[in-house]
Parts: structure tokens; C-alpha cells; sequence
């Protein structure tokens, strides 16, 4: 059953989408280089040397390749697989802590949390991290209150899972899970269950598996890597803004509740729950409790951070399943607190609310679908009577597994209906690949006044990059084209801009241009200086 949610939620119409975005395009070519050069030390993007994340998603998104193909569906099978296993092992460690009713519930929430399904979808490392901060996490609350003979094997789980984290996103890892296992044996009263053994197969394991491609590439690179990789994106990335993503410190707060929808009302309950909690008393109880260090901990820590991004805390949503199904499982055990009763209205209205979005969606984007519409709206319209029939006539069990049902039928009717058109719409592909047949020998690919990453993947890596600071040109000004011509193109290059400046390259008499391809409001010139 969860292998079959997560094939709907996680795996299903995968490669119909282009890559879209600044990151996917950029993630999948930079793997792309590294299968066609088999070096897997070295992180290139168009040739040029690319140090923004570790190799992991390159490594396993290169043996993708191998197995599919260079392809779309390649490019994301890593994050689909990683947010799988993410919850398989959710689903065995709370059921060997609990109980395996309690494992299916936290496992079926998470496949079906939206923030979840939206980063199992896309090629970016986010989802390979948070599979192995869960691990980790939860390798070590077992270490910490397991059988004592199995102790140090299960701190080398930890410490594994540990340096797999590092290698698929740096050292964010290796910062929040000793802060969170820390937290939590203090709280239990337990720092005795990290004795000599315990620290050297956790330090051990964690150093190992980090050196697979921290040594090679420090070794290789030396300041450069070191300058680029830690001090420019993990100091700087989180003291300053240097990279403009700037947000309240609310913003995390607002992003951990609707990233568990359609679940969030059920948060309701599970903080009315906090004050009561008494770890020392039960598994559950202490469950519960490493539960909310593990969501609090990376809440606090990325909300004093000087760039926010929605990613940045996806670690957090495998606890925050855990505290949702412990209240989801209370609802269908028939518990009557008011909470819980308020919660389960609230969700059974996120279910009924579901085939106005889907239709609302489709207009928002012009997507002209008139039979397959209804049909999924009519299957929603089933999934709400259903949730509200459960709520009305009291039979608890229903509304989870409707919302279950619900949010598969959407996701599917979401792959089906609209991502064709959302190729047209989203991404630059059909005018990528269109270029890519006219491109001549050694010419490369630039933009002027429009940064587009969809050529960096579709047109295999030809775009001029590292140019006066930046990673793919895009030139603000035209003697800055003209410059990068003249000493990265060999003169002439394909520039991709928008309606709005096509005048101010037809006119300069520096160039001679002409047309190739149009998307949209998208242009591709040839563009050769006159002199």
C-alpha cells in the first residue's frame, strides 16, 4: 500500500515535465557532464568548474542515466527514489517503535504532504538530504533508547546516514542532527548512551563516507573549493543575503504549516498535546518528543538565517508526519477531544475544497481539458462526499484514507491534464532543442536581459558561463554582449532575449543578427559582431 501512494505521489507522469526553474537544469546538466566525462570528482556546469553543491545527486542521477537515459525522468529519479525511501524507513522504524497501524499512518501522511510531493518531483538535492537526516535521526533515537548490545551499530547508522547527508548537502547535516540527538538524550536523561564505542563508530563512519568526495576534491582543488563550497555557500549563504532570497523570520513557520496540507489541521491538536508530553514515561511519548526537537531545531536554526528558501527546512516533515499521524491515528482510535474533532472538520473542508482548485488550476494556466476536467473533478467530488459523509455519520477511519485517495486522484490529474501545455508555458524546451539542431560547430549560447536554465540542459552544456562573476551569462547591457563575443564566442554565439529588447540588438551596429527560433516571448538570435 505505501509503495503503491508513492507511486502515484512520487513516481507517476515523472519525466512529462520539463525541467523548469533556475535549479533543475542546472542540477541535471551538471550530472550530465559528469556521466559523459566520467570524471566524479570534479562538479562542472557548462564545462566550467561548479561548486554550489557535494556529488551525491550527481553520482546517483549519473547511474540514472546510465540505466534510463539522459532524460527528464533520469534527471528526477533520484529525489522520487530518495523521498520513497525517506518513507519506507519512517514506516519500519515507527512501526517497530509503535506499532505497524501507527508506521502506515506516518508513512501515508508523509507520501501525501504536499511540500513532500512537490521536492520528490524535481531534480535538486533537498529530498536525497532529508532521507538521510530521517535515517540518521532515527538511527540514533534508537541507539538512544534500544537494546544496549545493539547501541554502537546503530550509531554507526547514524553516523553513515550522517555523512550521506554532508555528501548530498553539505554540512547542514552534520550540524542539526547532533544538536537534535543531543537535545534529546538531555531530555531523557540519557547521556550515557553515547559512550567511547558509540562516538567512534558514529565519528568514524560519518568521516568515512564524507572523504568518498570531500578528500579527492580538496585534495584536486584545494582554496578554490574551499573558498567557493564552504566559505561562499555555507558561511556567506547563511549570514548574509548575498544570494537574494530574503524573508521574514516568520517565513519558516509559515512554510512548516502548509507544507503538511492537506494534514496542517491536525497540527491543531498535536500542539495542544506538547505541554502534556512525558518522554520518560513511554516509546510513544518519546517518539513524540524527539519528534518536535527534530522539527523545532532546523525551524530555529534556518529562521536566523540571512537566505530562506522553502527547501531549506524539508528535513523537518518527516517529524512534523510523525506528530500528525500519532494525532491522526487518536482520530481513528474514536478519541473525542474537541481538538481533534475541530481538526477533522477542517480536513474534511481541505478535501471538499479540492475539485475547485483542480479547476481553478487548469484555468489558471489556460489548460483546455473539458472531458478529462470533470472526470477528476468528479473523482474529488466522490473523495469530499466521502470526507464529509465521515465526519457527519462519525466513522474516523474513512476521512484519512480519503484524503489519501484525494490527494492521489489530484496529483494524477495534475500529470495528465496540464503538464503538456506546461511545457509550452514553463520552459524553454521546445525552443531549446529547436536551437540545439541549428547550433554550428562550436558555437555556444548566451542571454541577453533574460536568465533561462532551460538551455543549459536541452542544448548539452554550450552556454557561455563563468563570464565577469557569472555562472551562465546573461548580459544586462550590450557592450557586455559584445564583450563576452569577442573573448568567449569567437565572435559569434546564439543569444536568447525577449521581445522587449529585440530592438536594441537589431539596431546596434555592432551586430549582425538573425532570427532562429520564438516561443512565446521568448527570442533566439545568431548574433555575430561586425567587427
Amino acid at each position: 500500500m505505501i509503495l503503491l501512494i508513492c507511486a502515484m505521489t512520487f513516481f507517476y507522469g515523472l519525466g512529462r515535465l520539463a525541467l523548469i526553474g533556475p535549479d533543475e537544469p542546472r542540477y541535471a546538466e551538471v550530472a550530465r557532464e559528469m556521466f559523459e566525462s566520467s570524471d566524479y570528482v570534479s562538479t562542472r556546469l557548462c564545462g566550467c568548474l561548479w561548486f554550489e553543491k557535494p556529488a551525491l545527486l550527481y553520482w546517483v542521477a549519473s547511474v540514472s542515466y546510465r540505466v534510463l537515459g539522459v532524460n527528464e525522468l533520469a534527471a528526477r529519479i533520484p529525489s522520487a527514489a530518495s523521498a520513497c525511501l525517506m518513507v519506507l524507513i519512517l514506516y519500519y522504524a515507527v512501526a517497530a517503535l509503535v506499532s505497524r497501524r501507527m508506521g502506515m499512518i506516518v508513512a501515508a501522511v508523509a507520501a501525501t504532504s504536499g511540500i513532500i510531493i512537490g521536492y520528490g518531483r524535481v531534480a535538486a538535492p533537498d529530498m536525497l538530504l532529508t532521507a538521510a537526516m530521517t535515517c540518521a535521526v532515527l538511527a540514533g533515537f534508537a541507539a538512544v533508547t534500544g537494546d544496549a548490545n545493539r547501541r554502537t551499530a546503530r550509531w554507526a547508522l547514524c553516523g553513515a546516514a550522517l555523512g550521506l547527508g554532508a555528501l548530498a548537502k553539505g554540512l547542514v547535516a552534520i550540524v542539526l542532527v547532533p544538536v537534535i540527538i543531543g537535545a534529546f538524550m538531555l531530555f531523557q536523561r540519557r547521556l550515557g548512551a553515547l559512550r567511547l564505542a558509540g562516538l567512534a563508530a558514529l565519528s568514524g563512519c560519518c568521516v568515512l563516507v564524507c572523504a568518498l568526495w570531500y578528500l579527492p576534491v580538496t585534495l584536486r582543488h584545494r582554496w578554490l573549493f574551499v573558498d567557493e563550497f564552504l566559505i561562499k555557500h555555507h558561511f556567506n549563504r547563511y549570514t548574509s543575503d548575498q544570494f537574494h532570497h530574503p524573508q521574514p523570520f516568520y517565513f519558516f513557520l509559515v512554510v512548516a504549516i502548509l507544507g503538511t496540507l492537506p494534514w496542517a489541521p491536525f497540527m491543531i491538536p498535536a500542539l495542544g498535546r506538547i505541554r502534556r508530553l512525558k518522554p520518560l514515561e513511554s516509546r510513544i511519548e518519546s517518539l513524540l518528543m524527539l519528534a518536535w526537537l527534530w522539527a523545532g531545531v532546523p525551524l530555529l536554526f534556518f529562521s536566523l538565517s540571512g537566505s530562506k528558501l522553502p527547501g531549506y527546512i524539508l528535513p523537518v516533515f518527516p517529524a512534523l508526519a510523525i506528530v500528525i499521524g500519532f494525532e491522526v491515528e487518536k482520530y481513528i482510535s474514536g478519541e473525542r477531544s474537541l481538538s481533534l474533532r475541530v481538526a477533522g472538520w477542517i480536513l474534511a473542508g481541505v478535501v471538499t475544497c479540492l475539485p475547485a482548485v483542480l479547476i481553478l488550476y487548469l484555468r489558471r494556466f489556460n489548460i483546455d481539458a473539458p472531458f478529462g476536467r470533470w472526470i477528476f473533478a468528479g473523482l474529488l467530488l466522490v473523495c469530499a462526499a466521502a470526507a464529509l459523509g465521515s465526519v457527519i455519520l462519525k466513522r474516523e477511519k474513512l476521512l484519512p484514507a480519503t484524503t489519501v485517495a484525494a490527494v492521489c486522484v489530484a496529483v494524477v490529474a495534475v500529470v495528465l491534464l496540464s503538464l503538456s501545455q506546461l511545457n509550452e508555458t514553463q520552459s524553454l524546451k521546445p525552443m531549446s532543442l529547436d536551437v540545439y539542431e541549428r547550433l554550428e560547430p562550436g558555437e555556444r549560447i548566451c542571454f541577453f536581459i533574460k536568465k533561462e536554465f532551460a538551455p543549459v540542459f536541452y542544448d548539452r552544456g554550450r552556454v557561455i558561463c563563468d563570464f565577469e562573476g557569472m555562472d551562465v551569462l546573461n548580459a544586462l547591457r550590450e557592450d557586455i554582449l559584445a564583450r563576452a563575443l569577442e573573448l568567449e564566442a569567437g565572435k559569434h554565439a546564439i543569444v536568447i532575449t525577449t521581445s522587449n529588447w529585440r530592438r536594441g540588438l537589431e539596431t546596434d551596429p555592432r551586430f549582425d543578427v538573425e532570427l532562429l527560433s520564438e516561443q512565446g516571448d521568448a527570442l533566439a538570435y545568431r548574433v555575430r559582431l561586425r567587427w
